[in-house]
C-alpha cells in the first residue's frame, strides 16, 4: 500500500513540475514584453528630454528602475506620467500574440 501511494505521489510531482515549467516560459515572455514597453517609453522620453536641463530626469529614471526590478505596472505608469508632463504623446502598446 505504501509503495503504491509513494509511486502515485511521485507521478503527481512530475506532472506539477511540467505544468509549472510551462507557466514559467509564459511568465518570462510576458516579462520581456513588459520590459520592452518600459524601454520604448524611456527611449521616447530621453529622445526629447534626456539632455534638457529642465526635464524632470528623476521621474523617468525612477520609472525605468521600477521596470528593472520587475515592477512593470509602476514603471510604465511613472514613465507615462513623465511623457505626459513633457507633452509627449504616449504611443500605444504593441500587440503581441499573447495579449490579443
Amino acid at each position: 500500500m505504501f509503495k503504491q501511494t509513494l509511486s502515485a505521489f511521485a507521478g503527481g510531482a512530475t506532472v506539477v513540475a511540467i505544468v509549472m515549467g510551462g507557466a514559467s516560459g509564459a511568465f518570462a515572455q510576458a516579462s520581456e514584453e513588459n520590459m520592452a514597453r518600459c524601454q520604448q517609453l524611456y527611449s521616447l522620453w530621453s529622445k526629447h528630454n534626456g539632455t534638457s536641463p529642465y526635464g524632470k530626469v528623476l521621474d523617468a529614471d525612477m520609472g525605468i528602475e521600477h521596470c528593472r526590478k520587475g515592477e512593470y505596472a509602476a514603471g510604465v505608469k511613472q514613465l507615462k506620467s513623465a511623457l505626459n508632463r513633457s507633452q509627449i504623446p504616449v504611443p500605444p502598446a504593441v500587440e503581441t500574440a499573447n495579449n490579443r
